[in-house]
């Protein structure tokens, strides 16, 4: 494997550490600003939002410059915008310096490059890689930069994020040659949507971030409900999702180029399992030797998840072989649209039938996912 992929998961790692190592802080930065925890936590949702609405029309209109050139000025802005949003002095400020941060960073595709940087047997190994770059960065980045910023100052955590990304826009730009993109861009990319196969497979990312979100987004409450663990005993449940996703890398790295359904469809069927059993240690009366199977179900949706994402990745660019940029950046929307709507609809079950519920909630959808993937991944 080239050894400048490793380039391309320090991007990965720098562009997702600034993305939410600030949310750690969260409090302090509400009193500092001057409004309330419900609207600081809008920086967040702002970043993301703006991905989603405008990652595929960027990487349409730019997907015929230099892939080098367009990491570079993407994590040099990114660089710029954290920094910048460190001086920020109200609200209003700030969360214009994150919308323009979610906008930069639609530039910033590490994928796109490791596979112009391999021969096609290698690229789903090497996007894995690229990808496990965000896994370091929930497990280990945003970490860091909270505890940075626990002595700094939310501030503080806004450097050590900048710093990150213009270290990573040096070693991009004197670590990898030029990179010519041979996508055909412009708005015939965007029509890639339309085609049924890349529908479908879009469909997979948003029925798999859909089905553990249902969970995700509430395990603090699950881990109490389940085992009366409260407070920073949380986190140590919480590092399984770390644990899990890199062992899900490191699978899907292995998988990544294999022809067929089996094993897309054994993920999303170990995912069903793990959301199963949140519901059946729920449905139990609370035990603090719960944590055990707990963390096993946590452990074991992250594997599925991360072990899925290589695999879409590497059918995408098959598929769309032309519009390889529009193809990672609409699944990349996709993903951001899954964690939302799986949020959403765990709350709808939360409010309807309780918390133990929203496990087989995430099931059901994961077991839909399964079935979609039979037509996703037919050879």
């Amino acid at each position: 494997m080239d050894r400048r992929i490793w380039l391309l998961t320090a991007a990965q790692f720098a562009s997702a550490t600034g993305a939410y190592a600030f949310t750690g802080l969260l409090a302090n930065l509400a009193a500092d600003l001057g409004v309330s925890l419900a609207t600081a936590g809008q920086l967040a949702a702002a970043y993301a939002l703006t991905y989603a609405i405008t990652g595929a029309p960027v990487a349409a209109l730019t997907a015929r410059l230099d892939r080098r050139a367009m990491l570079v000025w993407g994590l040099g802005l990114v660089a710029v915008l954290n920094i910048a949003t460190a001086f920020a002095t109200d609200f209003t400020t700030a969360l214009g310096l994150r919308v323009a941060a979610g906008l930069a960073v639609t530039l910033v595709m590490p994928g796109v490059a490791a596979s112009m940087l391999v021969p096609a047997e290698q690229r789903g190994r090497a996007i894995a890689i690229v990808l496990s770059g965000l896994t370091l960065a929930f497990s280990l980045g945003i970490p860091l930069g909270t505890a940075i910023g626990g002595v700094a100052g939310w501030r503080g955590c806004f450097i050590f994020s900048g710093a990150l990304s213009a270290l990573a826009a040096l070693g991009v730009q004197f670590g990898l040659p030029r990179l010519p993109s041979t996508d055909r861009g412009g708005a015939a990319s965007l029509g890639i949507i339309l085609k049924p196969a890349i529908a479908t497979l879009l469909g997979t990312t948003l029925l798999a971030f859909a089905g553990l979100f249902c969970i995700a987004a509430y395990l603090g409450p699950i881990v109490t409900a389940t085992t009366g663990i409260e407070g920073s005993g949380i986190g140590a449940i919480q590092v399984f999702i770390g644990i899990g996703s890199l062992a899900g890398i490191a699978m899907g790295s292995r998988v990544a180029n294999s022809v067929g359904p089996r094993t897309p469809v054994a993920l999303f069927l170990l995912l069903a399992v793990a959301l199963v059993g949140y519901t059946a240690l729920q449905l139990t009366p609370q035990a603090f030797w719960h944590a055990a199977p707990l963390a096993l179900c946590v452990f074991a949706g992250s594997v599925a998840l991360f072990a899925l994402a290589p695999l879409v990745q590497t059918r995408l660019m098959h598929l769309a072989p032309q519009d390889r940029a529009v193809a990672i950046a609409l699944n990349g929307a996709t993903t951001f649209a899954g964690q939302g709507a799986g949020a959403a609809y765990g709350g709808i079950v939360i409010g309807a039938a309780g918390l133990a519920w929203t496990g087989l909630a995430g099931a059901m959808l994961a077991a839909a996912g399964a079935a979609l993937a039979v037509r996703a991944f037919r050879k």
